[in-house]
């Protein structure tokens, strides 16, 4: 049998630490270019130019996150624990690490070397890159796609010198390096170690590219066994594929991408417990799981499906709009329990009827008492609202001098099953930040993340729980409701709390100083005012597009008229020369409660102020909007 020739040839000791030491202090090797093989060198020059200096490693590697149901680290955790039970314990330890050099299963046959991994440590979901660990067998199987040796002084770290490796890369079908096998030892590796990941390594393979083909048979056969009645369906999933039975081909678009996504994040995360949903068109259904297993091994999930009694007709079309959160329950009574101040309503009143008119107010109180509480918090509400702008700007009042690492779930690249993030990954540099201030990871647009994005960002969020100082977590969602069967919905258990960013038609009073701001931003060169007659407008304008749409008008303010008072004929026709708007039912609730409050001070505008527990420029601002005539 024919082996591939080795990246690597065998020198002393001595002459290859002479040969690092060359390249660190002077970036080549010297004189002892010929004691080092070419593989090896590139790889130590590599290390330069990433910025390592030849010394300990003092950090700990990135956690990336573990996909215990991804197929490589399915079937090489397989092989490898198969292969350790016919060959009995070695002093070593087996890797299997993806494409993307993150480790995927590991194997120890020794405490002594199992302790060393530890140390960074070396195991399933960290980064062991030739930019975080230096040169290693792994990582050069995957750039040469052939076997590798590192031993001893070949590490380019001084803490690996200890350690010898040997690995062979994993090949797909169509000839391309998608991981591969390393074996790790204390010891001088021989012959035997080069054969034993040659040998894993070619399994591996093999099972990977017969795997879909077997995998598929045995789902099908499975999705074509269930005997269904007349109220079920079956989803099968296996690899990448998705099938169908004739009931569930009859499903609604979105129903079925909810189901699907269901299906194969039991597959992907090996759990099969039962459950209930209730679909995006309002249906409920009780769904069970059933794993499909080849040999042990479990290769794909059917999904089957029971509906339920549907819920009665006058709420099925709100269910289908708000998925599981609604209630059969009429129009809200927006002024029920809200009684004013006097006799009866006291301070617990006074406080009431100010969270009802100026609900902005209790909305930043609550977030900062979450942040002073170091309390993760998710934050929903519509797209725009200023949900991160908010976040920003508490968690800087607290913490003038903290970091922000801003996490923008909507371009996470997530790739396939079995690679890691990509460098580019901002949520990879939080898990082992060095920053000793006050942290806060600000996780926006959750709602975007697939199945297999929230698996990824709840194993980064369960590291960042282990560690001794922990960063405040603050999640998005562009919803006014948390959905439980959206994927994100896994995340909640790492919030300890929800609050609502109100609309931007809700929050009149926050008009004039979100418009000086934006101003300011994206027009510091330019002298402009706005006339009040502008804000009154721009205040009873109902904004279906918040914040971002009045940025939009703002910027075709500034564009036509680049200095001056803005008045209303400067504002896009469009928008602000049609009929008044109809009142909301919170705006028609806090319109009520100020006509209550002026019949009962007879009028007196600075006594209703008080008694609504408000400012009086607040109060007036609602009277004109409002459209409130004279009352006294």
């Amino acid at each position: 049998m024919h082996h591939e020739a080795y990246a690597c040839v065998v020198h002393s000791d001595a002459a290859i630490t002479a040969a690092r030491l060359s390249v660190v202090e002077n970036g080549d090797l010297g004189r002892w270019a010929d004691q080092v093989s070419p593989e090896i060198a590139d790889s130590w020059l590599r290390c330069v130019d990433n910025g390592h200096q030849g010394n300990r490693l003092d950090k700990q590697l990135s956690f990336v996150g573990d996909i215990p149901g991804a197929p490589l680290t399915r079937v090489a955790r397989a092989v490898v624990t198969q292969w350790s039970a016919t060959a009995g314990p070695i002093p070593a330890s087996i890797l299997a690490i993806d494409a993307h050099a993150v480790v995927r299963c590991r194997h120890d046959g020794t405490s002594a070397v199992a302790a060393i991994l530890d140390t960074w440590p070396v195991a399933e979901g960290f980064s062991i890159t030739e930019r975080e660990f230096g040169t290693s067998a792994g990582t050069l199987a995957l750039s040469l796609g052939r076997p590798a040796l590192v031993s001893g002084p070949e590490h380019f770290h001084p803490d690996l010198v200890g350690l010898h490796e040997s690995a062979a890369p994993v090949i797909d079908d169509a000839g391309a390096v998608i991981g591969a096998i390393v074996l790790v030892s204390d010891q001088p590796v021989a012959e035997f170690a080069a054969a034993v990941t040659r040998t894993l390594a070619a399994q591996v393979g093999a099972d990977l590219i017969a795997g879909p083909s077997t995998a598929l048979s045995a789902t099908s056969a499975r999705l074509a066994a269930r005997v269904h009645g007349t109220g079920t369906f079956a989803i099968g999933a296996a690899g990448d594929h998705t099938i169908f039975d004739p009931r569930a081909n009859a499903l609604d678009g979105s129903d079925s991408a909810v189901l699907t996504e269901a299906v194969r994040a039991a597959l992907v995360d090996c759990r099969f417990e039962p459950t209930s949903l209730t679909l995006p068109s309002g249906s409920p259904v009780e769904v069970e799981y059933e794993s499909v297993e080849v040999a042990g091994d479990v290769v794909g999930c059917v999904l089957v499906g029971t509906w339920t009694k549907s819920p009665a007709s006058q709420y099925s079309s709100a269910m289908a709009r708000q998925g599981a959160h609604v209630a059969p329950v009429g129009p809200r009574d927006y002024t029920a329990g809200m009684p004013l101040v006097g006799a009866a309503g006291g301070e617990l009143g006074r406080s009431r009827n100010k969270a009802l008119l100026t609900p902005m107010t209790s909305t930043r109180s609550e977030l900062a008492l979450s942040i002073g509480e170091h309390s993760n918090r998710l934050l929903t509400g519509e797209k725009g609202v200023g949900k991160r702008t908010l976040a920003v700007a508490e968690f800087k009042a607290q913490h003038p001098d903290g970091v922000i690492h801003p996490v923008d779930c909507s371009v996470l690249d997530t790739g396939r099953g079995d690679s890691r993030w990509g460098d580019t990954q901002p949520l990879a540099s939080v898990v082992h930040s060095s920053s000793t201030a006050s942290e806060l990871v600000l996780l926006s647009s959750l709602n975007s993340l697939d199945a297999m994005g929230a698996r990824q960002v709840d194993a980064v969020l369960r590291s960042l729980a282990t560690r001794a100082t922990s960063p405040l977590v603050i999640g998005c969602v562009d919803a006014t409701t948390v959905d439980r069967t959206r994927p994100y919905a896994m995340l909640s258990r790492h919030f300890h709390g929800v609050t609502r960013i109100p609309s931007l038609r809700y929050r009149p009073d926050d008009i004039a100083d979100l418009c000086r701001s934006i101003l300011k931003t994206i027009s510091p060169r330019h002298s402009l005012r706005l006339s009040l007659s502008v804000i009154r407008v721009l205040e009873g304008y109902s904004w279906p597009g918040n914040i971002d749409e009045l940025v939009d008008v703002l910027g075709y303010v500034v564009a036509h008229k680049p200095f001056g008072e803005i008045t209303v004929r400067d504002l896009p026709a469009t928008y602000f020369r049609s009929a008044p708007r109809k009142l909301t039912p919170l705006e028609v609730a806090q319109c009520e409660t100020i006509i209550h409050a002026l019949y009962e001070v007879n009028g007196n505008r600075y006594k209703a102020a008080a008694l609504l527990g408000i400012g009086r420029s607040s109060l007036y601002r609602k009277i004109d909007s409002f459209g409130i005539s004279y009352i006294g």
